[in-house]
């Protein structure tokens, strides 16, 4: 047992790439990177896919009259639509990698979810913290606009 390990670590070492490439093929999912692949043009595509999926959030609000609408309607709207925008962005994930559509959109939409709620989670806990300090700023604003009113 002791020789086939030390046969098949001299071949990793011998063969690092070869290694590399399986590793990332079999563990990973991934495909191993090509002579064709441009850091450039990788990251012009996430640019892209940062920009279309950071417009879903707020498509809604651009074809509601917001003084007519409710706004948990639009809220909420918002929410399904970012969840379709981030599975879909998954499954196109999925043909860069060796894994399936659905496991890679629901991935995608998963962590996008969690990183929201996170995002959320923490706007609420900072608006909780920093509530006495808004009331103190804003009582002793208006206290010295009206004594400069009076003065």
């Amino acid at each position: 047992s002791s020789g086939i390990n030390a046969e098949y670590g001299g071949l990793t070492a011998k063969y690092k790439d070869v290694f590399c490439n399986e590793m990332m093929v079999h563990e990973l999912g991934l495909q191993p990177p090509s002579d064709e692949d441009s850091p450039v043009k990788n990251g012009l595509m996430t640019f892209l896919a940062f920009i279309v999926c950071g417009i879903v959030p707020i498509t809604v609000y651009f074809f509601v009259d917001l003084g007519s609408s409710s706004g948990d309607t639009n809220f909420y709207i918002s929410i399904g639509l970012t969840a379709i925008a981030l599975f879909s962005l998954g499954v196109l994930k999925s043909l860069a990698t060796y894994i399936s559509w659905y496991r890679s959109g629901f991935h995608i939409m998963a962590l996008g979810c969690i990183a929201a709620a996170a995002a959320y989670g923490i706007s609420v806990l900072a608006e909780w913290a920093t509530e006495d300090l808004r009331d103190d700023f804003c009582r002793n604003q208006t206290t010295n606009a009206t004594v400069q009113l009076f003065e």
